[in-house]
């Protein structure tokens, strides 16, 4: 383990913003762009929800993935659609409503956007 690693080095550091290129693309070539990614790692299950100019991407799942599996899976996405599309991209998954039949039952909703 790096010693010398601060993390206080890292507080100003600019987080990368989307390209001209990507900001030119529109909704439809953003999304095939991305569909051609989500071929190559095999995640036929996902589904491109939103594509925003600020690069934030959206994915609609068919069915649940562990939870044990899903930080890794979206950061492992994240990195290829970095390298392969562009660097200002950043991924997740659209906000699915709470499944508890007893916080259901008690009056208790989550709404997405």
């Amino acid at each position: 383990m790096n010693n010398n690693l601060n993390f206080k080095d890292f507080i100003f550091t600019k987080t990368p913003s989307t390209s001209e290129n990507w900001l030119k693309l529109s909704n439809k070539d953003r999304v095939g762009l991305i569909n051609i990614e989500l071929k190559k790692v095999n995640l036929e299950d996902f589904e491109v929800f939103k594509t925003p100019d600020n690069g934030q991407i959206v994915f609609k799942v068919s069915k649940p993935i562990p939870s044990s599996e899903r930080g890794i899976l979206l950061l492992d996405l994240e990195i290829k659609l970095k390298e392969n599309i562009d660097k200002g991209l950043t991924v997740w998954f659209e906000p699915v409503g709470d499944k508890s039949k007893l916080r259901n039952m008690r009056g208790i909703k989550f709404q997405s956007e």
